[in-house]
């Protein structure tokens, strides 16, 4: 248990924490209803066993690099279940009592707890070293694709604070538990007992204060990384949940939203500027684990073209970021979305084939921020490449991009015998 003035000061923290977490949450909130449309609620009760089975089973992360994908999932369902370790800890911090009680619930969530903890260190620290020291390619963004000049630096030292904040967090946890089991034995963790051998000399008294210190470590870290959780990509253990619960539904990915040329009230076809987007595309921008296993998939990316689905949604984030404050406010956002987020010649690169929002472990859907970016061009600023002029042409007068009139519509059936409906309804 904490001590009366150790108990005052953490209870201090966790007051300050939760208000400063009420207005992260309060303006990410009103970022992301700057966009177009409203969430469907009543998607999520449906799909609720579904999101659970991505969240846990991480079904598309397995669909490519099955190595790093293992260390991933150590990571993944450690920290998942510490959320009831963080909870057990706090309970008994507070109040004379062990968390789940005794018994064999009580054992086997020590057991996890235990075993967990040792599975998410050595994923943390495989995943740094592969992104560090190995610095593999894969991780990286082509200099010649626009990126976002604060994600240069802050894409890596992202990485570094979220990684470091996880070893310390479920390390000091994991290191007091070591402490703890010197003076009351538990088979139930072997390896806090395994690491405990080495603080065989300690006394009582520095155990304890060693077990304090870890505590604080551990819980207290929580509390002051807090207020970077929100532009980190870290947010993404809330966001991609909300987007595999809330996302529109379509019958295929590339289902474009219908557009009313009639209603004359309109006055913006496409997305020019960020609050242009949908709601789940300025949410897609939190969500975004920066993995780049969107960009591994593109095929206009590895021919060598400027497209990167992976740079449009992280040069979202670090603009959002840089504007939080005045789009909360409801402000209109100080760059087009050319400017900061993707090229044109990027734009017009895509080709709609749906790999990117396939592959997204999080339930992103870049290929939708592009088309809407590209109806813009076409459709506000009358800007396309020139090879398309033919048949645009020949789709405004003809209905279809060949330009056939429809008196040769089957000519190039003929001698063919090939069936039509006039014969065969």
């Amino acid at each position: 248990m904490l001590s009366t003035i150790e108990k005052i000061i953490f209870t201090i923290f966790a007051l300050v924490t939760a208000v400063a977490a009420y207005f992260l949450i309060r303006r990410i909130s009103r970022v992301i209803g700057r966009g177009r449309g409203k969430p469907d609620w009543s998607l999520a009760l449906p799909r609720m066993g579904n999101m659970l089975w991505k969240v846990v089973g991480f079904p598309t992360v397995w669909k490519t690099r099955f190595v790093a994908s293992l260390f991933h999932a150590l990571v993944g369902w450690g920290f998942s279940f510490y959320v009831l370790v963080n909870l057990g800890d706090v309970l008994e911090a507070y109040f004379p009592i062990e968390f789940l009680g005794t018994g064999t619930i009580s054992n086997i969530y020590r057991l996890l707890a235990d075993v967990l903890s040792v599975g998410v260190l050595v994923g943390m620290l495989f995943l740094m070293v592969r992104r560090f020291i190995v610095q593999e390619k894969r991780l990286k963004i082509r200099d010649d694709v626009l990126l976002h000049p604060k994600a240069k630096k802050g894409k890596p030292r992202d990485s570094l604070i979220v990684g470091v904040f996880i070893i310390v967090h479920v390390g000091a946890r994991f290191f007091g538990e070591s402490f703890k089991v010197i003076l009351h034995p538990d088979k139930w963790q072997p390896a806090a007992t395994w690491l405990s051998q080495f603080w065989t000399g300690m006394s009582p008294e520095a155990l304890e204060t060693a077990e304090h210190i870890a505590f604080w470590l551990a819980l207290g870290g929580i509390m002051a990384f807090i207020p970077y959780f929100a532009i980190s990509k870290h947010i993404h253990l809330i966001m991609a949940p909300i987007n595999f619960l809330l996302k529109p539904e379509r019958l295929s990915p590339g289902e474009l939203e219908a557009l009313d040329f009639e209603d004359e009230s309109i006055e913006q076809f496409g997305a020019t500027r960020l609050e242009d987007l949908a709601w789940h595309q300025l949410l897609d921008a939190y969500a975004c684990i920066m993995c780049n296993r969107c960009q591994d998939v593109c095929p206009e990316y590895e021919t060598g073209k400027k497209l990167s689905p992976s740079a449009l949604e992280i040069n979202k984030r670090y603009f959002i970021n840089q504007e939080s404050k005045a789009l909360a406010n409801g402000e209109e956002s100080s760059q087009t979305l050319l400017e900061f987020a993707i090229t044109e010649e990027a734009v017009f690169a895509c080709t709609t084939c749906g790999a990117c929002t396939e592959i997204c472990p999080v339930g992103n859907d870049p290929m939708r921020d592009i088309v809407d970016i590209r109806r813009a061009l076409v459709l506000m600023d009358s800007k396309f490449p020139e090879q398309w002029q033919a048949a645009f042409r020949g789709m405004e007068r003809n209905m279809n991009p060949w330009n056939i009139p429809a008196a040769e519509r089957m000519k190039w059936a003929e001698g063919l015998e090939v069936p039509t409906i006039e014969e065969n309804p």
